[in-house]
């Protein structure tokens, strides 16, 4: 009988573990719904979903919507104008030439341009005006950071009327006025100094005759 007691103890000792590893088991394996908590696979969509939002957050892009950058960014725009204001008694002189660039890369920058004058310059003899509206390319080189280059090509159209003290009829002279500008100098912040030089020369260009200096600012 003794003998007996010992065999089933020695049974139980031996099945002990078998009956931990299958409860084990059966909570491992066990149906639930799909927002029970014990639902491993629903804490690791959680985990996931927080990895992604902590993501966003922090102003990463997802891996999806990860490609090359846009070929147009808008915080490259520079915009600019070119204004001009002089008054006196015999002379009026009154300008202004929005201007639109694209800072390509530190190097380059390009872009176009408006622009209307109008002039009045009166003497003893006679009175002059002059209206002009023009279009125009430019391009800024960088080969530093404080040396510009620039170009500028132009077409303008003029309107100039000459009107004697004396009487008589005014002359009026019109037409397209082409220009070719180039310049270099410094590059200050958002503003060019440059000393500039129109190629042309064309008789009623709006530019001063020989080399002149040169104002533009971007921002």
């Amino acid at each position: 009988m003794r003998v007996k007691r010992e065999w089933h103890f020695l049974l139980l000792l031996w099945m002990f573990p078998l009956i931990l590893s299958a409860q084990e088991i059966r909570y491992d394996t066990i149906r639930v719904s799909p927002s029970d908590q014990r639902n491993i696979h629903r804490n690791q969509n959680q985990r996931h979903d927080s990895r992604n939002q902590s993501d966003l957050s922090n102003g990463k892009p997802e891996r999806l919507n990860s490609g090359k950058p846009p070929v147009f960014d808008r915080s490259k725009l520079r915009l600019g104008a070119n204004l001009g204001l002089s008054i006196s008694r015999n002379y009026t002189n009154l300008g202004v030439g929005p201007q639109i660039g694209y800072q390509f890369n530190r190097y380059f920058m390009a872009g176009a341009g408006l622009k209307y004058y109008y002039t009045k310059a009166r003497n003893i003899d006679y009175e002059i005006r002059n209206n002009l509206l023009g279009a125009n390319l430019f391009g800024y080189i960088y080969p530093v950071r404080f040396i510009a280059i620039f170009v500028q090509p132009e077409i303008n159209y003029t309107r100039s009327t000459l009107t004697y003290e004396s009487g008589g009829d005014a002359l009026v002279t019109k037409g397209f006025v082409p220009s070719l500008v180039t310049g270099a100098g410094l590059r200050l912040g958002y503003t060019h100094l440059t000393i500039n030089y129109d190629l042309v020369q064309h008789a009623r260009s709006p530019h001063p005759t020989g080399f002149y200096l040169g104002v533009s600012a971007f921002f």
